[in-house]
């Protein structure tokens, strides 16, 4: 219900406009962006770079609004009541929209975390198989951190002391790691990833354990 937000400038513009030639073409824009704005929302598009898209789109629903106004002034028509109502309520929610875009970047640290996707592994080169694959969610306190592991194995084509080093050897290859081996035995990297207002901190654990090879991926934002 709260993404009804997202029409508020197509239905005030309706208000604004002085004839009905400037009406639909600055509200067909408009409503572009309102579709644009909830599909972003809701995730079907550009789900990695969310807070980014929606700072663009934002921006981008002030500037048609000004360009709106600016057009709108070749009309001969007069402003009437309900013209000068809509417009009050455009410039009040570009003010509004622009204040909580920003104090929603500025607690964010142009940061957010987010359970890394299947395809930070997958999928794996022939021989391998997945044993599992869980979701651990995000928590933490002074940082966001959100988690998802793998157990992987060999499909029986791979002999089972080589699965970790093929699992490496993808990460390597395939996703551009960087691994490292600890003093704990495992090997592991972390690199920062993300769009502008969407990055975080990414870091991959390769670890062997008996008849499998666990693989964890973190991402932390420290917001």
């Amino acid at each position: 219900m709260i993404r009804a937000v997202f029409v508020i400038p197509l239905l005030c513009w309706l208000l604004a406009a002085r004839t009905p030639r400037s009406r639909k073409r600055v509200g067909v824009i408009l409503a572009v962006i309102a579709a644009a704005e909830f599909a972003v929302s809701l995730g079907w598009v550009l789900p990695a770079g969310t807070i980014t898209v929606m700072v663009l789109l934002v921006t981008l629903n002030v500037a048609v609004a000004v360009w709106g106004f600016v057009s709108d002034r070749a009309e001969t028509a007069e402003l009437s009541v309900l013209n000068r109502i809509g417009r009050t309520l455009v410039i009040g929610y570009c003010v509004l929209s622009v204040l909580c875009t920003a104090l929603t970047v500025g607690v964010m640290k142009g940061q957010r975390a987010s359970v890394p996707s299947n395809d930070a592994l997958l999928p794996l080169p022939e021989g391998l198989t997945v044993l599992a694959n869980t979701d651990r969610g995000c928590g933490g306190n002074s940082s966001t951190i959100c988690m998802r592991a793998f157990e992987i194995g060999t499909a029986g084509t791979v002999p089972a002391e080589d699965v970790s080093d093929r699992v490496r050897s993808h990460l390597g290859w395939r996703h551009g790691w960087s691994l490292y081996h600890g003093r704990d035995g495992g090997w592991s990297g972390c690199r920062d990833e993300g769009w502008v207002f969407d990055r975080n901190n990414v870091c991959v654990s390769v670890f062997d354990r008996p008849g499998r090879t666990v693989v964890w991926f973190e991402s932390v934002a420290y917001n």
